[in-house]
């Protein structure tokens, strides 16, 4: 196991989120890169916590946090156009110029994130693997861009048009939680980076959940109870290649290979694939389950988390 370190800075948030959460709650990339490029981009958050589903009370809830694991190294696997595996490490049998993937990647201070604390989640190498923002809330009818910088690989194999490099992003919806207890209270009252109390705009009991003016509506309140089961938090990937000890629980993780909605779409240049000889197709690059379990852990998801696992 290596020792993971996590280091972090101050950060501002002037913009909020949107609504309703799990298997709904999709979290993207803001912009696609060129390859070869460096590229300040951000996940897009564009829903609350809280779907319905699985046991969950279906009452949209604030997104109080998130974190986000790249690909990088040894680890990192490589999938064909089929979602085949097709190397595990290495360069993707020839798909980047470079021996391995690293994106380089850093965190940086903004005030386009709702979180007031940004973190990079390190390994004992220095390199910088994840990035955990906390401290903050996004009202769950608006948006919000968790922000990050990178610097993709230049693309060798001419018929790979494009390449998705995959994160394992997750929302979080409570804090102190795990599978063990997560239907179990209290439900905190969520503030926002500036330590202000959430307005509840959508309200399932009022108007069907129709969303109101912001000047009319109440705040989110403590509930002893809790905010409803499997709702602890979103869960953005799937089908973790060799699996994972601490982010297994079947009802929270996704269901469909779309699960994988936070990707950076790496584009080959037109003039390389005019030279490709057969069919173009687009790769996928993802971090394996080994890495969730080594660099998500209890320490660098807090407040979110509760013990070791499994979450």
């Amino acid at each position: 196991m290596k020792r993971v370190t996590m280091r972090g800075f101050g950060l501002l948030a002037l913009a909020a989120a949107v609504g309703m959460g799990q298997a709904y709650a999709h979290t993207g990339v803001r912009d696609q890169v060129d390859e070869g490029k460096g590229s300040y981009n951000g996940f897009t958050i564009t829903h609350g916590c809280a779907s319905g589903v699985e046991g969950q009370s279906g009452q949209a809830y604030p997104v109080l946090g998130q974190t986000a694991l790249f690909p990088y190294g040894g680890t990192a696997v490589w999938r064909d156009e089929t979602g085949n595996v097709i190397q595990r490490g290495g360069d993707g049998n020839g798909t980047i110029d470079a021996a391995s993937l690293n994106l380089n990647v850093t965190g940086y201070a903004s005030l386009s994130s709702a979180f007031a604390t940004s973190q990079e989640i390190v390994d004992n190498t220095g390199v910088v693997r994840g990035l955990h923002w906390r401290d903050g809330a996004m009202e769950p009818k608006q948006n919000t861009v968790t922000p990050f910088k990178v610097t993709v690989p230049k693309i060798k194999n001419n018929c790979v048009k494009s390449l998705k490099i995959r994160a394992a992003v997750i929302n979080w919806c409570d804090v102190k939680k795990n599978e063990a207890n997560d239907a179990k209270g209290p439900y905190k009252v969520p503030k926002d980076a500036f330590g202000r109390p959430i307005p509840l705009t959508s309200d399932l009991a009022v108007n069907n959940g129709l969303q109101r003016n912001v000047a009319d509506a109440p705040k989110y309140k403590k509930n002893g109870k809790g905010n409803g089961d499997n709702n602890r938090a979103d869960w953005w990937f799937y089908n973790l290649d060799g699996g994972s000890t601490l982010y297994k629980d079947p009802e929270v993780i996704g269901g469909a290979v779309n699960y994988w909605s936070a990707a950076i779409t790496v584009n080959n240049s037109a003039a390389d694939t005019a030279n490709c000889e057969g069919t173009l197709v687009d790769y996928t690059v993802e971090p394996a389950g080994i890495d969730l379990d080594t660099f998500l852990t209890g320490p660098n998801t807090q407040p979110f988390t509760d013990g070791d696992g499994p979450f």
